[in-house]
């Protein structure tokens, strides 16, 4: 078995694989409840093998019945067909926009080999999906487990499609990529191209407006110990790299390159995860894609001013 299970609370569990022997790159939560048991971003299709591989040897006795993402991006839940061709019966919950692209996923993929380019094609390509199998989740409508709800909260900004997850009555928010990326206790914007600031800011105080116990983001982990406390760094953090590149553009900065550059100068917790996270090729580039996305918000809210 190559990854590790974090328990997180009752019933409650993430999955780490390594892929590209990297370490916590990717929060996949099981959880389980009387009726069986539902994963939550199982990731790109590469990683299925090496998901199954932990989830047969850990959790055999589980039932998985039903299949969630918090969004449809490959990394998330490119992996969705291969898994409902494993599983066989499976529901599988996504956010209503996000629907037609697990049925026909070619402008996903097309938009995924624009934005990752390699790390796109190693993921693999999503597979299609039975429109039977998909339903979308309005906002606050619960998927039942049995003893546990598993409650969607339109989480828009990283996307559009982006819903965080509520698992009830523990009080947990399985925020996927609506807040941050957190490594070594150090955090950044999840802000990759498109992004709509003014959005997220809106999904950050709707966060934290329901007062959370523990928060877990996608990459990775969670966080237990004064979640409120996080949940205003995230928010400081966003707003400062929102300043900080409106004040750039307006002084002439105009090529990202040069602003993710003046970033990294200023923001000490970037230039942190840049040098230890970044020299895996699993996250090459991440943080300039995520200022990219933000450089780009930015400027076209400052075009509409």
């Amino acid at each position: 078995m190559s990854g590790s299970v974090i328990q997180v609370s009752d019933n409650l569990y993430i999955i780490s694989t390594e892929l590209l022997n990297t370490k916590n790159w990717l929060s996949t939560y099981l959880i389980i409840g009387d009726k069986g048991g539902m994963l939550i971003d199982p990731g790109p299709s590469v990683n299925i093998e090496a998901l199954m591989e932990i989830i047969n040897e850990e959790f055999s006795n589980i039932k998985i019945k039903y299949l969630g993402a918090t969004h449809i991006h490959i990394d998330h839940g490119g992996g969705l067909g291969n898994l409902a061709k494993l599983l066989g019966d499976v529901k599988i919950f996504v956010h209503p926009r996000g629907v037609k692209h697990l049925v026909d996923p070619t402008r996903l993929w097309e938009a995924s080999i624009e934005v990752l380019g390699d790390i796109a094609l190693f993921f693999g390509k999503p597979q299609h999906i039975e429109s039977s199998k998909i339903v979308g989740l309005e906002d606050n409508s619960g998927v039942d487990l049995g003893g546990i709800t598993v409650r969607a909260i339109h989480t828009p900004g990283h996307a559009p499609h982006h819903i965080s997850y509520v698992v009830e009555p523990f009080n947990i928010l399985l925020a996927g990529d609506a807040l941050a990326n957190l490594y070594e206790g150090r955090v950044y914007p999840v802000t990759v191209p498109p992004f709509n600031f003014p959005e997220y800011l809106k999904s950050i105080n709707k966060v934290a407006s329901l007062n959370y116990d523990i928060i877990s983001v996608a990459h990775f982990g969670y966080v237990k110990d004064n979640p409120d406390v996080f949940l205003q760094r995230v928010k400081d953090k966003a707003i400062a790299w929102a300043s900080t590149i409106s004040d750039l553009i307006r002084n002439g900065y105009d090529r990202p390159e040069s602003i993710y550059d003046k970033l990294l100068e200023e923001d000490l917790e970037l230039k942190f995860i840049v040098k230890f996270r970044e020299k895996y090729k699993m996250f090459e580039g991440a943080s300039y894609r995520a200022v990219l996305g933000m450089y780009q918000s930015i400027r076209e809210l400052m075009k509409s001013l």
